[in-house]
């Protein structure tokens, strides 16, 4: 079993899983819950390690079921990439917004965050037939619509939404911007985008210089606006559907106070084909728009809308600077792909500088 580091609370690594942690854990405010045993059914290692376990109750589970994910920074490896803020926002997002949120997220059945841990117990979606985006597979248009619709849900409710609300949320994708500061430098940048991986890009996208100072002033403008909860990372592999359901997203680690167009271009830019997109965007971007305002959020006028929505293709970007070690080529390819031609359709870099 691994020291606890510091003052932590919390597991840092998959051995401090154990019946006795666990049984306090989730006692807290359900009453007495014992579990005599605990079996890792699997393990999926990635940015934050997802553990698929059957627990073993002695008498009232208190309504946990016995097939649990139990999910944190339990791999000192990822950590050491700097993801230990992005498991702490994840277990305050749970452990604080999760459950009025407007919009469905995984059942959660304990919650908790420490300055660089977060670990978060939730239900085994595949026991609920649970279907998973993937970036090769993409689904119908009448799917992306389903899901603007949901990000409507809880982007109107949260409109408005200000730091103090929530200290711990973050003003921006702040994993994402210190990311971007690596992998936009002059080191990284050429390497990167010149990958096997990535489309021809038009001169103006392999010039780093200007593409920073694309970011740079999005970032100010985004700083500066109207914000909503934002997820932060809402492309399309993010998500998962239950038959029967509305699509819903999973991983909360980059939930943060944005303008709507973050999390809706970034979607729309990874979950439609080039072609759909093209036909589509607008139309789509009218229906969220639309459902923002059934949902009680403002009404946003049309060319507001297609300004913002945009400026914030830029957002894509990021999966031409993808490494292949954090995930798989061809998905690297389809989402740069996607994305490219995304930023080379509507300039947001020559709109944002001018």
């Amino acid at each position: 079993m691994s020291e606890l580091v510091g003052t932590s609370q919390l597991p840092r690594a998959v051995e401090d899983l154990t019946p006795e942690w666990l049984s306090g854990v989730l006692s807290t405010g359900r009453g007495s819950v014992q579990i005599t045993s605990m079996t890792v059914d699997r393990i999926i290692w990635g940015s934050a390690t997802k553990v698929f376990a059957t627990l073993t109750f002695e008498g009232d589970s208190k309504g946990v079921p016995e097939r649990v994910c139990i999910k944190g920074g339990f791999d000192e490896r990822s950590r050491a990439f700097g993801l230990g803020a992005a498991y702490e926002l994840e277990g305050n997002f749970y452990r604080d917004l999760a459950a009025g949120f407007g919009a469905e997220v995984p059942e959660c059945y304990y919650a908790e965050a420490e300055p660089e841990q977060g670990v978060v117990i939730l239900e085994d979606l595949t026991l609920r037939g649970a279907e998973f985006g993937d970036a090769t597979n993409l689904w119908s248009i009448d799917d992306v619509a389903s899901t603007l619709a949901v990000q409507a849900a809880w982007h109107a409710p949260l409109w408005g939404s200000k730091k103090g609300d929530h200290a711990w949320l973050p003003v921006g994708c702040q994993a994402a911007r210190e990311a971007f500061t690596v992998m936009l430098s002059p080191e990284q940048f050429h390497p990167l985008i010149e990958r096997e991986e990535i489309p021809a890009l038009s001169v103006g996208l392999r010039d780093d210089a200007r593409v920073r100072a694309g970011f740079r002033a999005l970032w100010e403008h985004d700083d500066s606006s109207v914000h909503t909860i934002n997820h932060g990372d809402a492309h399309f592999a993010q998500l998962y559907r239950v038959p029967g359901h509305a699509p819903a997203y999973l991983d909360w680690q980059t939930a943060c106070l944005a303008p709507w167009a973050h999390d809706v271009s970034y979607f729309m830019g990874s979950a439609l084909s080039v072609a759909d997109r093209r036909a589509n965007e607008r139309e789509l971007l009218q229906h969220y728009v639309e459902a923002l305002h059934a949902a009680g959020g403002p009404t946003i006028g049309q060319d507001d809308a297609w300004r913002e929505y945009r400026l914030h293709t830029l957002h894509g970007f990021a999966w031409m600077c993808v490494p292949t070690v954090m995930q798989p080529s061809e998905v690297v390819a389809a989402m740069a792909t996607r994305y490219a031609a995304a930023i080379e359709d509507h300039d947001p870099i020559g709109l944002l500088l001018g």
